[in-house]
């Protein structure tokens, strides 16, 4: 993350609509892509409203390496509590200064899980929260209503828009060092727990009451999101020992009826389904590294198609606004960096 928030306003036409909305940004540049007809921008016009310096509130840069063990939650360290509050997250750890604790690198060094509270619109800060975390991994998400969640191998903490603890669950010292992720909903209303060792085995959490509930399920396929409803999406690859081909499937589980494919593909012959990802209890984007499409996630026609440049790379992670209905994505360029996008649904 950069060490200094940005906030640009921006005025992009979509399907002959205005569209004006705040999107966070490092840099702003051409990303390239190439939207399918009745999907070109124009009219786009940007300014800075604010910025905010994180280095005065403890930012260093920090970023785990070699740390990859235990919990793997990458939350976006941006979120919106509300239409009028900004949450920024990052890690630290503390300076070593004794000789005694140099003496001895297997030790782990404190960390510590910061939260910066801001008023969207002008970049004020409200408050600031701090948590000592055991792990490189931890962070914010937003739940409704002003609330948010604190997201880490120890607890999972449900605060109040005055930063006030309402509630929270902490995982048996077994699960603590066996959770593997936390997967949220869309809106935060629902976090699925996943534990490794000796096998996957799962924990819903409704962020109301952070009462855990067994999944009454058992997978062999990997959970990639949720939605609201319970549902969980994820991907199949198949041998076809007799053709010998792979099938790649794309699959929506939703708790009470069959498993829906989304797509299905002879890996390698044809273009890839891509990954799905819920960005809306609606909608559903399906994500390669080179392209997108948004389907809805009962099935059928795409949405909004988008295909980047053969040296631009999609990220793993999609952004989207309270309504899914704009999202913004991080695009790897071979010389120019990372750019954001948005696209609006209609």
């Amino acid at each position: 993350m950069s060490k200094t928030v940005e906030t640009y306003r921006r005025i992009r036409i979509f399907r002959t609509r205005w569209v004006s909305f705040l999107a966070m940004s490092i840099t702003l540049s051409s990303s390239g892509l190439g939207h399918e007809a009745g999907e070109k921008a124009v009219g786009n016009t940007e300014s800075l409203a604010w910025k905010v310096d994180l280095r005065s509130f403890g930012f260093t840069g920090f970023v785990p390496k070699g740390e990859q063990w235990g919990l793997h939650l990458r939350p976006n360290p941006l979120c919106f509590s509300d239409s009028n509050s900004l949450i920024v997250t990052f890690i630290t750890r503390e300076d070593v200064t004794t000789l005694a604790r140099r003496d001895q690198p297997g030790q782990s060094l404190p960390l510590r899980l910061h939260g910066i509270f801001l008023d969207a619109a002008t970049g004020k800060v409200r408050n600031t929260k701090e948590w000592s975390v055991a792990r490189p991994r931890g962070g914010i998400i937003a739940v409704g209503g002003g609330r948010f969640a604190v997201l880490t191998t120890a607890m999972v903490a449900l605060y109040s828009p005055s930063l006030e603890l309402v509630n929270d669950f902490e995982p048996s010292s077994e699960q603590q060092s066996h959770v593997w992720d936390f997967h949220s909903s869309p809106t935060g209303k629902v976090i699925l727990a996943e534990y490794h060792y000796p096998e996957a085995r799962y924990q819903w959490l409704d962020t109301d009451t952070l009462q855990p509930q067994s999944a009454p399920w058992s997978r062999s396929l990997p959970v990639l999101s949720v939605s609201d409803d319970k549902e969980i999406t994820s991907f199949r690859d198949t041998y076809v020992k007799a053709k010998a081909i792979n099938i790649y499937e794309a699959l929506v589980q939703p708790r009470d009826r069959p498993e829906l494919v989304l797509c299905r593909v002879i890996a390698g012959q044809e273009d890839d389904c891509g990954d799905p990802e819920m960005l809306s209890n609606e909608l559903l984007p399906l994500w390669s590294p080179h392209r997108l499409c948004v389907v809805p996630k009962t099935g059928g026609d795409s949405l909004l198609k988008a295909s980047l440049r053969d040296d631009e790379w999609l990220a793993s992670r999609l952004y989207p606004s309270a309504d899914g209905k704009r999202f913004a994505v991080t695009v790897s360029a071979h010389k120019s960096g990372t750019a954001f996008f948005d696209n609006r649904l209609s």
